[in-house]
């Protein structure tokens, strides 16, 4: 088969314009992921600093210390006039244009928040130094999921003998927190040898490991793992299920989870609530 056209004078009149915009449609369409994996390309640059994207053999469940808040469904339970104040302060701390969303909201060794806008997933630490509010943010496709969860920010700090005066005696910690699908009951997450189950609700899970004020974020240190459960102890998914596959937009067809060179075996992002 050529895309070469035949002479006009062999083709009735105007056909010789049909065929050459059917070929140039054809030729479109088989670009069309490129342009996308460039922009892919570029999230991952943000995503490589947290997230290490080479795919490694699964272990078996750790035996190291469990901690284990019990999980919860509910909204945060706060005021609307103080749910309303973070994610104003939140949103400004972070830079962002737009108004944020209060998911999550703890007041553990360190008070801290979780929140998300129409792009993305903004971490916010609430008095922590100087400032009212600091805030991470990543840019996520937070409309979908990577099946039945995701791993939107992994975070690690060092305790404040290593950060100043304004850190003083607060403890080091790692924070890892996404979405999940409803068919989700529980998440645990192992990190720095310690397996604690994250606190969910409403399609969130968040967990905060901490360490004491001496501690460093280890260089080298493996990603954190975590785990997704059914209700009777199944294991969905896990962190790794994203590294090893490719997940696109239905809508667009924009690969916006997982590896780009494997677009061979992409599969379609699912709906998140």
């Amino acid at each position: 088969m050529t895309s070469t056209l035949p002479p006009p004078r062999d083709l009735p009149p105007g056909r010789h314009t049909q065929i050459r915009a059917e070929l140039e449609q054809a030729v479109a369409g088989r670009r069309l992921l490129f342009p996308v994996l460039a922009g892919v390309a570029a999230v991952a640059a943000v995503v490589v600093s947290v997230v290490t994207l080479r795919p490694v053999a699964l272990p078996p469940e750790p035996a190291v210390p469990v901690t284990s808040p019990p999980p919860t469904t509910s909204g945060p339970d706060v005021p609307r006039a103080t749910a309303e104040a973070i994610e104003k302060g939140c949103m400004h701390a972070s830079g962002q244009i737009g108004k944020a969303e209060l998911r999550q909201l703890f007041d553990e060794q360190t008070r801290w928040a979780l929140l998300h806008d129409e792009q993305g997933v903004l971490l916010c630490a609430l008095g922590e130094g100087a400032r009212p509010y600091t805030s991470d943010y990543a840019r996520r496709a937070v409309r979908l999921l990577p099946g039945h969860l995701s791993v939107d920010v992994t975070t690690a700090t060092s305790g404040g003998d290593h950060r100043g005066t304004w850190f003083e005696g607060k403890p080091g910690h790692r924070t890892v927190a996404g979405r999940i699908d409803p068919a989700v009951a529980r998440v645990s997450v192992t990190a720095d040898g310690v397996t604690a189950d994250a606190k969910i609700v409403n399609g969130t899970y968040a967990v905060r490991l901490y360490h004491p004020p001496s501690w460093t974020v280890p260089e080298g240190a493996p990603e954190p793992l975590v785990r997704a459960y059914d209700a009777s102890g199944e294991v969905l998914g896990t962190s790794q299920d994203e590294r090893t596959a490719c997940f696109y937009d239905p809508k667009t067809l924009e690969i916006v989870y997982g590896d780009p060179l494997l677009r061979d075996q992409c599969r379609p992002a699912s709906p998140w609530r």
